[in-house]
């Protein structure tokens, strides 16, 4: 396993240990969270950045990469539904999308066709991250209430370009079903 993978298998290992965190009673939950948040985020653009400048991109990275987004954005939307800070219907939206997609891309992969990411989807995924970890965090910033309705105005736009950038990819690869 190359770098760039045990990069990625870290980000999945992530994820469940910042739900923990999220979802525990213990002090400063939000902040540590938050920090767990966005350390497996950002390990996304270094895991890609080495597999590119390394030559390091292979099937395994091709499908883990991906599936770890969407455990990172999926966990964090379920945790903070839980908490009632992002209504459940943004949730389903975006998870359902996620699920579909997914789907697409596995039968590519596994049937040896290019199925890549839009600029579109990974505007999607940067304005998902970026809401939710504002969202993860906003209590313990100045202004908690213009925080919240700042993060939740960026999820909803979230929710826009992963419907948008769903039907997109539809629209492309279905062509290419066979």
């Amino acid at each position: 396993m190359n770098l760039a993978n045990i990069i990625t298998v870290i980000r999945i290992i992530l994820v469940p240990i910042f739900v923990v965190i999220l979802l525990t009673k213990m002090e400063n939950k939000e902040i540590i969270a938050f920090i767990v948040f966005v350390i497996a985020a950002i390990s996304d653009t270094l895991d890609g950045y080495i597999a590119r400048k390394y030559n390091q991109i292979t099937d395994l990275g091709k499908f883990l990469d991906p599936l770890a987004d969407k455990l990172l954005v999926t966990s964090a939307l379920l945790a903070l539904v839980h908490l009632q800070v992002v209504e459940t219907w943004v949730a389903t939206v975006i998870i359902l999308r996620e699920i579909l997609i997914a789907g697409f891309r596995f039968y590519f992969l596994v049937n040896d066709a290019v199925f890549s990411a839009s600029w579109l989807a990974k505007k999607k995924t940067l304005f998902q991250i970026v809401s939710l970890g504002i969202l993860i965090i906003y209590e313990r910033l100045p202004y908690p209430d213009i925080m919240f309705a700042a993060g939740t105005i960026l999820l909803y736009f979230a929710t826009f370009l992963t419907v948008y950038s769903g039907v997109e990819y539809i629209l492309k690869y279905s062509k290419l079903l066979k």
